[in-house]
């Protein structure tokens, strides 16, 4: 038998060493430091989480705001045609009804009032109609299908991810061209880019509703909450936009609407931060994240959190969502 030397056995230890870092950053164990995904994983979430977010708040705006077809078409698309997101706003939401007609599209209007029912992806699979099952039979899901992708030319795999509308009878997507697997992300990071993304994309839509749909503050306040107030996502529901304007009263807090109307400019957190100044101040200075300490309402303990805000365009109102550190 070879006697194994003490450097080959050093080296032995550091390769089995490597191994099992490799298998714990691979594992899924719920440690976001640990858990890497790719940016696929982090898209699929980003897209599922958007078309949801909008797909709720649509359904409670057509529940008292509009009941009229074309009204609520024109107020799905100055919505979506604004609401884009991810990189060169690559990003946006479709809306289509299930009887297959297209109601918003802001990557290409002229779909709009026409029939999409015979659309197939490059093998033949006729998407349209899969989405229509999704939607009608278990209320969301993703699809999976082979598309030409506008900015590279060429066919490739796209995810697609949609939801229904209930009280209009149709139904919120969105998708995304799958890219390579690198760099890998953490839970936390992935969570960070998701706030940002869905903060983004609602604050641009909040600002077209403003622009074409809303007479003055109050019914535009009223707007923002019905739009809202049913928003949450993340596993443990704990995700929700929140608004507040820039002299620091609180305009929307779907968690907790008893503050809503309050003046918060001088609220500190527990570390003395003021918590709200920060936000307007990062709000106003082109948005970003900030971070202070705060009451998770799911577990009722203080939390350090993290928040992406974004400025509501053409108004003095800021927008943002936040993640909790674990």
């Amino acid at each position: 038998m070879k006697k194994v030397n003490q450097k080959d056995m050093l080296k032995l230890a550091a390769y089995s060493l490597l191994l099992l870092f490799i298998s714990a950053c691979n594992k899924d164990d719920g440690n976001p430091a640990v858990a890497l995904y790719t940016q696929n994983d982090a898209n699929k979430m980003i897209v599922q989480t958007i078309t949801t977010n909008i797909g709720t708040g649509f359904n409670d705006i057509f529940d008292t705001w509009y009941t009229d077809s074309l009204d609520r078409a024109i107020f799905c698309q100055d919505f979506t045609h604004a609401a884009r997101f991810m990189d060169h706003e690559s990003g946006y939401v479709f809306v289509e009804s299930v009887n297959a007609y297209n109601i918003a599209h802001p990557a290409n209007p002229a779909l709009e009032g026409t029939s999409t029912i015979g659309q197939t992806d490059a093998s033949g699979k006729k998407i349209v109609e899969e989405m229509i099952d999704i939607v009608e039979f278990i209320g969301f899901g993703f699809l999976e299908y082979d598309f030409t992708n506008p900015a590279s030319e060429l066919v490739e795999k796209k995810t697609t991810f949609v939801k229904s509308i209930p009280n209009a009878s149709w139904y919120a997507g969105s998708g995304f061209y799958h890219s390579p697997d690198s760099p890998l992300l953490t839970q936390h990071q992935m969570n960070e880019e998701l706030v940002k993304q869905s903060v983004i994309a609602m604050a641009k839509g909040i600002g077209a509703l403003y622009a074409n749909h809303v007479s003055d503050s109050l019914q535009g306040v009223e707007l923002m909450r019905t739009l809202l107030r049913h928003i949450r996502f993340f596993d443990n529901q704990s995700g929700y936009f929140y608004v507040i304007d820039f002299s620091g009263y609180n305009v929307v807090q779907p968690p907790d609407p008893s503050i809503q109307g309050t003046d918060e400019w001088d609220i500190q957190d527990s570390r003395g931060n003021y918590l709200v100044q920060g936000l307007i101040e990062t709000a106003m200075n082109g948005g970003g994240y900030y971070s202070y300490y705060w009451i998770d309402y799911q577990t009722n303990e203080e939390k350090l959190k993290t928040a992406y805000v974004a400025q509501i365009p053409g108004k003095d109102y800021l927008i943002g969502s936040g993640i909790y550190s674990q």
